[in-house]
């Protein structure tokens, strides 16, 4: 039987399962569902007829007993063992366990406390083991390092789900510096030359019975994966974990998310493969979900859990189907499957259904709060700025990137000025500081560049790229008023007007005002620019008052009285008393 997993890049990867396995998982997937129509077994993408079937509820000691096998001390379902050829072959496997074991860097600070999570011991914990057959050399001291480093590696794939949320696996960190990982010696491979899921979970389970170790590793709290090491000669396949077949959503129901010991195993140091089984052992994926192959795995390519697994979708002539951009380690590449981190719309099955982002074995999720700039000088739209003035941006939290490259001064033009730029980690400010006067009424605008690679906090999360603009000075004046303010004896039939030192606009009827003094009452006139000149004159449209106090006013503003450049002029306002 062929089975399949998406293209990486652009081939289709084949390989071959044995077809009693292959059987098995058919047989008792079919045997779980409440129906006698096979075709149930068929997504909604086929006949209207072949709907998935929803399981709520279910007796888990009749379907692990179906699916796969009970063993001492706790029962255990699982899919079956995922072959190599789901995870790009055996060759590639061990390209990548061997390029693992090379020299492996000083992780960062970051990753470390997001790997030991609320102090690394409390809750539910990933125990992570490093196992070997007794009959095996035992390269613990060796193999450390790259075992840590491979569960940064899948922490990080968690958190690069969704750029929005910072959620993580509870790795146990017995320290609260770095992910534990245990020493465990296992069963021998023995005479017979194999090694299964069962020797390994059977060994965990009685180490102190089978004189393997002190402690049986039996924990309620806890979900073990173990790398394996030095089997890949006698166990032919990726890995294998177990699995519950409960997709009701509530959590506090879920059996997804009860008291009781978890087991997982690879045979290989690749991230994919640890991810993939951890994520059985949270439940996924479920029967029920909208591309379910019905065997413990999905068909939407490319994603972490999917892949042709010869299961009841497949068996009933079901295929792949490849709408996922990106690499196969993509969790949940819809979010409609088995994870969607934070709270899944009405329409979305992980709204109704069990979504593995509320599992124990998970931290809750936050949403990611990007950087902000609180306060920024010159505020945005500004007018009237000094020529001399320098630039800031203060952040709601620290920042790093700040450079010439994400804090940018441009012209007109779009030209970049040549500045200076630095940042106050204790302020928070960042400052840009041109190298040349700027331009008098001129309009700049600033950028402040987020990203990867641009402005972002501690954690990496990055600033929304924003920017704003302002216009520099100097402001326009008025360099002369007729009549001269506080004149008296002013001629009852001359216009008023005043000058202005620069071209003006929004100077009109509404923002140049003339009102009786005493009463407040407005005096109708036109008002109008005198020739190309600077003054704009006021004609009233009837014979002032004799003996009578005006009041005249220039308003400025962004809508008011302003220089060509936009710069309003300061409000003015002057008096004068008319002649008999």
């Amino acid at each position: 039987m062929n089975f399949v997993r998406a293209p990486k890049p652009s081939r289709i990867i084949r390989r071959s399962l044995a077809v009693l396995a292959v059987g098995a998982i058919v047989a008792a997937s079919v045997a779980l569902l409440p129906t006698n129509d096979a075709s149930a077994l068929l997504p909604s993408s086929l006949p209207p007829s072949a709907q998935a079937v929803v399981q709520t509820a279910p007796d888990l000691a009749k379907i692990c007993a179906r699916l796969k096998r009970t063993v001492a001390k706790t029962t255990l379902c699982s899919h079956g063992p995922d072959p190599v050829g789901a995870f790009g072959g055996a060759t590639k496997l061990k390209q990548t366990s061997a390029g693992e074991e090379q020299g492996v860097a000083v992780a960062p600070a970051s990753e470390l406390t997001a790997l030991c999570s609320a102090t690394g011991v409390s809750g539910k914990r990933i125990e992570v083991i490093y196992g070997v057959p007794q009959d095996r050399t035992n390269r613990f001291s060796t193999m450390l390092a790259p075992v840590r480093d491979m569960m940064r590696q899948v922490n990080n794939n968690l958190e690069a789900a969704d750029a929005a949320t910072s959620q993580n696996y509870r790795f146990l960190c017995t320290n609260g510096v770095d992910v534990t990982v245990r020493n465990v010696t296992l069963s021998p491979v023995g005479s017979d030359g194999i090694f299964t899921f069962d020797d390994y979970v059977l060994s965990l389970q009685n180490q102190v019975e089978f004189g393997l170790g002190p402690v049986n590793y039996l924990q309620n709290d806890r979900l073990y994966i173990a790398y394996i090491d030095q089997i890949q000669d006698v166990y032919p396949f990726g890995g294998q974990g177990e699995l519950s077949i409960d997709d009701q959503p509530n959590p506090a129901a879920n059996a997804n998310n009860d008291s009781r010991p978890r087991y997982s195993m690879s045979a290989y140091l690749d991230m994919p493969v640890i991810a993939h089984e951890i994520g059985h052992n949270i439940g996924a994926v479920q029967d029920s979900a909208p591309h379910s192959s019905k065997g413990g795995h999905c068909y939407d390519e490319a994603d972490l859990m999917c892949y042709d697994d010869g299961g009841p979708y497949f068996a009933l002539g079901g295929t792949l189907t490849f709408t996922c951009a990106g690499a196969d380690s993509a969790i949940d590449c819809h979010d409609e499957d088995y994870y969607y981190p934070g709270t899944p719309p009405a329409s979305n099955y992980l709204a109704t259904h069990w979504n593995t982002a509320n599992s124990g074995f998970l931290t809750p999720i936050v949403l990611a709060v990007p950087p902000i700039v609180t306060v920024k000088s010159p505020l945005t739209l500004a007018t009237r700025v000094a020529q001399t003035a320098n630039v800031t941006a203060t952040f709601s939290t620290a920042v790093q990137g700040v450079s010439t490259t994400t804090m940018r001064l441009k012209n007109p033009a779009g030209a970049v000025l040549a500045a200076a730029v630095s940042y106050n980690a204790s302020t928070r400010v960042a400052t840009l500081n041109p190298t040349a006067t700027l331009s008098a009424d001129t309009k700049y605008s600033l950028s402040l560049t987020g990203g990867v690679t641009g402005i972002r906090d501690a954690a990496g999360i990055p600033l929304r790229s924003t920017g704003w603009s302002f216009t520099t000075g100097p402001a326009p004046t008025i360099s002369t008023r007729t009549p001269a303010s506080g004149a008296t004896g002013a001629s009852r039939s001359a216009s008023v007007s005043a000058t202005f030192n620069e071209g003006m606009a929004g100077v009109s009827a509404s923002t140049f005002t003339l009102k009786n003094a005493t009463t407040g009452a407005s005096i109708p006139a036109v008002v109008s620019r005198s020739g190309t000149t600077n003054q704009w004159i006021l004609n009233p449209n009837s014979t002032l008052a004799a003996r009578t106090g005006f009041t005249v006013t220039v308003t400025g503003g962004t809508s008011g009285a302003r220089d060509l450049a936009g710069n309003p002029v300061s409000t003015s306002t002057w008096k004068f008393t008319t002649g008999s």
